[in-house]
């Protein structure tokens, strides 16, 4: 049976599902002392994660609300297609070709899947560059 991306949950149940993307992806610390937690979240837009002391690695944020757009058919009822926004930020002391090796396994897992917009982030924040995938809801997941 297809699986289709249709809620940011079942996008970060496949990708934790991913033992291969999962090896890509550096870490969260926390300031309670808990952790190290692999660097693997979901988020709305603006929130910052609670009580995060370090990232290290490879860091993959996955907003929990989407692009939709109805996509109407004449004898149809319109179907809602939603653009997911992941995104893969390299932090300390990972690089710019490691988050390259994530965003492209992670390509292979979403049919259609297309990252953009890779810069550079601010300077004195520890991360080096990041880049946003685009994930279609109506697009399949393609199985391990």
């Amino acid at each position: 049976m297809q699986q289709f991306p249709t809620s940011a949950k079942v996008i970060y149940d496949t990708l934790s599902a991913d033992t291969d993307f999962m090896a890509l992806l550096g870490e969260y610390r926390f300031k309670s002392g808990s952790g190290p937690l692999a660097a693997l979240s979901v988020v709305s837009a603006g929130e910052d994660l609670p009580s995060i002391r370090e990232v290290t690695g490879v860091e993959c944020i996955i907003q929990d609300a989407g692009e939709s757009v109805a996509q109407n058919y004449l004898t149809d009822a319109p179907t809602i297609v939603t653009t997911w926004s992941v995104f893969l930020v390299a932090w300390e002391p990972s690089k710019g070709s490691d988050l390259q090796v994530a965003a492209e396994r992670m390509l292979t897992r979403f049919t259609g899947a297309e990252s953009i917009q890779t810069v550079a982030t601010t300077d004195g924040l520890g991360s080096l560059v990041q880049t946003k995938v685009f994930i279609k809801s109506n697009m399949p997941i393609r199985p391990l």
